[in-house]
């Protein structure tokens, strides 16, 4: 019976560590939705994760927002 209290609470604590999908909406109106927050780096582009799985980055002069879906 313990086991499967662990089982349930490490299944509960790993997907409430899964990140969600986020839409970054440009300043052209186009949206973009990601697998996880896209992230500012030091060339001033936000590196993000495509929802096919890719790594992509895009100008962070061009986005109006980004939203949790």
């Amino acid at each position: 019976m313990k086991s499967l209290y662990l089982a349930i609470i490490s299944s509960v604590i790993l997907l409430a560590g899964c990140s969600s999908p986020h839409v970054i909406t440009m300043k052209d109106g186009r949206t973009i939705t990601t697998q996880g927050s896209p992230e500012m780096n030091d060339d001033g582009f936000y590196e993000y994760e495509t929802l096919e799985g890719s790594d992509a980055k895009i100008n962070g002069s061009e986005v109006l927002e980004i939203n949790e879906k």
